[in-house]
């Protein structure tokens, strides 16, 4: 398929599992596009990117989340290693909208987005995340 043709069809796509009300199918929808993303290189995936990362955090269901959200970790995760300052807004966009989650829910997600966490910062990233969760057990145990 020529690749303006498959953009097109992502966007409608991610149009239509924008409209999807049900947690379960919408998730479901959103895991099977993120296989079909092209590459971080190309034009118009860093739309699409923030768009289906969006949409993953709106879906409730918390396995349903963290299974979208671990779909889409590799490619966020190749968004923040080509451009790291882009994706990092992404996900200060992100981090307040997980924050509002329940305690599993939250560790389900950042499990899901580890490898993206580290993409961003490192294992020190990774290990300053985990003494944050440690520190948040302690104080509201």
């Amino acid at each position: 398929m020529p690749e303006a043709l498959r953009e097109e069809v992502l966007r409608d796509s991610m149009t239509a599992m924008r409209e999807i009300r049900d947690s379960d199918d919408r998730a479901r929808a959103l895991m099977a596009l993120a296989s079909h993303l092209p590459s971080v290189g190309a034009k118009h995936v860093l739309p699409l990117l923030r768009e289906a990362l969006a949409a993953a955090r709106e879906i409730q269901y918390e396995k349903h989340r963290a299974d979208a959200l671990a779909a889409l970790a590799p490619h966020l995760t190749r968004w923040a290693e080509r451009d790291r300052q882009a994706a990092y807004t992404a996900w200060k966009e992100t981090l307040p909208a997980l924050a509002r989650r329940t305690r599993q829910g939250v560790l389900s997600d950042i499990r899901a987005l580890t490898p993206f966490i580290a993409a961003l910062g490192g294992a020190e990233a990774v290990a300053e995340t985990v003494r944050a969760v440690r520190d948040v057990g302690r104080w509201w145990p």
